[in-house]
């Protein structure tokens, strides 16, 4: 009786066997015939075959830039790759990216987001995923002229300087023989200083520094996921399965963010309506005002305003975080 339920069980997996391995096959048969119409389109450079519907993933080990460079010796400073579904062309040497980088970066500018960034980024409405054409240009010109232009960051210079000192001067006077965590600490100036550039506000008391931890906490796992490796962005057809949770968790995640905005965009409008305007804008301020502009090619959306804002964040923190924890470790060398 035992073995024939076994050879029961056996006779029908038969079926269900053949069907997966002719659907490998068909797979495996569009993607290279595909392949091969693309390649007569435009030649790609050579390259290791790999498998069938994994392509090279299998071969790549823990260790992928070792292998890469091992590839680069093999095939030369540029080869093409099969991960998945998608082929990849890696380059290997300085003249060849700067001439793709450099020389031809308007070719080469356009790229397909990935799924973490198109959730995390509003959409991919961030420079770095917006296509090359009048929407990244747009983008860029009030990030690169309004921002982070040098006569900014030089009016700007005062808040910084105010939180770096109050954060100084709240170590001498309250925690001098206390254990101090430095990170937290570095990453809860560098907030405030930014957030006061950006929206005029900063986070005190003991609610603001928890707010301030779990800010590091989202952000930190906020790049985490965006530099992992997702299944769904080489497999573009198990994409709806999320087989690794990433795009939950980015979610999830961006969510919290994206409430963090609210609440700025809703007091900076509050104070707006009230007629409350400063005469020193902050750049929260002018991004609302593009809201209202007519002109298409200086108006902006809540989603773009937050995309800019994200980028603001990110490209700030780790800059003003380093030179505050530059100042802690002169300040102790001297103590010392």
């Amino acid at each position: 009786m035992k073995w024939s339920f076994m050879w029961l069980n056996a006779t029908n997996l038969h079926p269900i066997l053949t069907f997966l391995f002719t659907l490998i096959t068909v797979l495996w048969l569009l993607q290279w015939f595909r392949n091969s119409t693309n390649e007569a389109s435009s030649p790609l450079p050579p390259g290791p075959t790999g498998l069938p519907f994994l392509g090279y993933l299998p071969f790549l080990g823990n260790h992928p830039h070792l292998k890469f460079h091992k590839l680069a010796q093999l095939y030369g400073p540029i080869y093409k790759l099969m991960l998945g579904t998608k082929t990849i062309v890696v380059v290997s040497s300085p003249s060849l990216v700067r001439e793709i980088v450099r020389d031809q970066d308007t070719i080469f500018a356009n790229r397909e987001p990935l799924i973490a960034a198109l959730v995390a980024l509003y959409g991919g409405t961030d420079i770095a995923s917006l296509p090359h054409g009048p929407q990244r240009r747009k983008a860029r010109k009030i990030l690169v002229r309004e921002m982070l232009s040098g006569t900014n960051m030089t009016n700007s210079f005062s808040h910084r300087r105010v939180e770096i000192k109050n954060s100084i001067r709240d170590v001498y006077q309250n925690k001098i023989g206390c254990p101090t965590n430095v990170g937290e600490l570095a990453f809860l100036t560098a907030t405030n200083a930014i957030m006061s550039m950006i929206w005029g506000e900063t986070l005190q008391e003991e609610e603001g520094v928890a707010i301030g931890v779990e800010f590091r906490a989202v952000v930190s796992e906020l790049m985490v996921l965006l530099g992992k490796p997702n299944v769904s962005d080489l497999f573009p057809a198990l994409a709806w399965l999320d087989l690794q949770g990433i795009e939950r968790r980015t979610r999830k995640v961006s969510q919290w963010i994206d409430r963090l905005f609210d609440s700025a965009i809703e007091k900076r409008m509050n104070v707006t309506e009230k007629g409350e305007n400063k005469s020193n804008k902050d750049f929260l301020q002018y991004l609302l005002e593009l809201t209202k502009s007519d002109s298409e090619s200086a108006s902006m959306t809540m989603k773009e305003i937050k995309a800019i804002l994200l980028v603001c964040f990110r490209d700030n923190l780790s800059l003003t975080c380093l030179r505050f924890l530059t100042c802690i470790m002169i300040i102790l060398s001297l103590i010392s």
